[in-house]
């Protein structure tokens, strides 16, 4: 049973993965923004009414948005770690973070209209 699950490596997981989480609400404006708007998409779901499935569809889509929003964070790190000069090839690759991070906003945008507007 221990080499199928292994509490330790399940504990020291579980601890990098909340330090990732200090690291960014401390260290990244856009996270600690994204965290607010699950607060005020919480907010508009109890006063709307909205049933659990909405919830989760909604709250679901927030988070795919702030988990590219870690994963945009991490690529910059990264890069970083490269060079801290100007580069063409590195700017390139932090457009390219971004700009996953504007499709996943689009794509809740859409999820918004449809939950609070249509449904």
């Amino acid at each position: 049973m221990s080499r199928f699950f292994n509490l330790r490596h399940l504990e020291g997981a579980t601890r990098n993965s909340l330090s990732g989480l200090v690291f960014a609400w401390k260290g990244e404006q856009a996270f600690r923004h994204e965290v607010m708007v699950v607060g005020a998409l919480i907010l508009l779901l109890i006063l709307t009414g909205k049933d659990w499935e909405n919830w989760l569809i909604v709250l679901g889509g927030w988070i795919g948005v702030m988990v590219v929003e870690l994963l945009n964070s991490a690529i910059e790190e990264a890069f970083d770690l490269v060079t801290t000069e100007w580069n063409a090839r590195v700017k390139r690759g932090k457009d390219l973070a971004s700009a996953a991070i504007f499709l996943a906003m689009l794509i809740n945008f859409g999820i918004w209209v449809h939950v609070f507007f249509i449904d």
